[in-house]
């Protein structure tokens, strides 16, 4: 049965508390679990947008099992058209109540795009500008400084993930699932030293 969004995401908080303070406890791992969900199929309880970097594997950073969570992974963690309806089979088909959008520290898509910017760059890379000039805006009205790189790269991680929380959240069908309470879309940053998620808001 499918969690509540607000329950979701208390799990995947706590599962990455455990991950992140060296105490994981590795739930369905095991060869029951595995014959189960052969048996029966999947019922993940959230849904995971991440990076394809190696470092950012969403089922051992929130401590979950197989068959817990479906996870959709590319560079940059940037929703293209195969990943959103990837996403949409996970809300409307498996009752998934949560969709995460992660990104992550030190993320080299990012980095890519700010390092191109503003010449033209791959498609990928190039979906990431506009959250790029968002930043530089931002740290400028901070009093810092829009050309520092490092600055800019970080600043950017968090603003690329909102700006696809926004571009899902406005989205068919996941308006009208968000509109009556069904499905809440939320955006995270993994921080790979600490091993923390923390949640990010506008």
């Amino acid at each position: 049965m499918a969690q509540t969004h607000s329950s979701a995401l208390k799990g995947l908080l706590e599962g990455n508390a455990r991950w992140a303070s060296g105490h994981p406890t590795h739930p369905h791992h095991d060869m029951t679990r595995r014959q189960l969900v052969a048996k029966e199929g999947q019922q993940p309880f959230a849904a995971i947008l991440a990076c394809a970097d190696s470092r950012v594997p969403p089922e051992l950073l929130f401590d979950a099992g197989v068959g817990d969570l479906f996870v959709v992974r590319v560079a940059g963690n940037s929703i293209d058209k195969l990943g959103q309806q990837s996403l949409e089979y996970a809300t409307a088909h498996l009752g998934v109540e949560l969709v995460m959008i992660l990104g992550h520290q030190g993320c080299g898509a990012v980095k890519g795009a700010v390092d191109a910017f503003p010449a033209t760059a791959p498609e990928f890379l190039s979906v990431i500008y506009r959250a790029i000039e968002k930043s530089k805006e931002v740290i400028k009205e901070r009093g810092g400084n829009p050309e520092d790189k490092a600055a800019l790269a970080k600043e950017s991680v968090d603003r690329h993930v909102l700006r696809m929380v926004n571009k899902l959240r406005a989205e068919h069908p996941f308006i009208e699932m968000i509109g009556k309470g069904k499905l809440a879309v939320v955006g995270a940053r993994y921080d790979l030293d600490s091993g923390r998620v923390t949640m990010l808001t506008e």
